[in-house]
């Protein structure tokens, strides 16, 4: 990483707590073992450890002193992206995804994280499609999690 992890960790915690309670407003299931806050939930807390994870690497490192401070990286037009793309992310997935649904916001969002890394469009584009199926598979026909459909709804399967 070319700016701080601190940062980057809190970031992220910023990110995970607004995705979790978006989750804890999703109306239950009756009938069903999992709702569909389940999904959100577990990315939140996938993203609050990996900011954990990042912000104690900072502070174990010595730098707690300059969680505070702007990094110079931070001053890096990239870095300043990188950070806004985590985030921009998140909030476009809570703010689309049910209007639009899960198989249309994932993929963009993921594929905006693999370009903000330095990811070619060829393979971020693939990469981003056959996760988003993967998980889409995986949580909607295995774990029966109802997805946001959006308005892919009349193509259901």
């Amino acid at each position: 990483m070319r700016f701080h992890d601190g940062i980057v960790g809190l970031a992220l915690l910023v990110g995970a707590l607004a995705l979790v309670a978006y989750a804890r407003s999703l109306p239950a299931m009756p009938g069903q073992a999992f709702g569909p806050g389940f999904f959100p939930t577990l990315v939140g807390a996938g993203l609050g450890l990996t900011a954990l994870v990042l912000v104690f690497r900072g502070i174990a490192a010595g730098r707690a002193q300059r969680l505070i401070e702007i990094e110079p990286g931070l001053r890096d037009p990239r870095g300043l992206a990188a950070v806004a793309v985590v985030l921009g992310g998140v909030l476009f997935y809570l703010l689309a995804a049910d209007w639009l649904g899960f198989l249309i916001v994932a993929p963009l969002v993921l594929l905006a994280l693999f370009r903000s890394q330095g990811v070619g469009w060829l393979l971020g584009v693939v990469v981003a499609v056959v996760a988003t199926l993967l998980v889409h598979f995986a949580f909607y026909k295995l774990l029966r999690v109802p997805l946001p459909w959006g308005i892919l709804t009349p193509f259901a399967w």
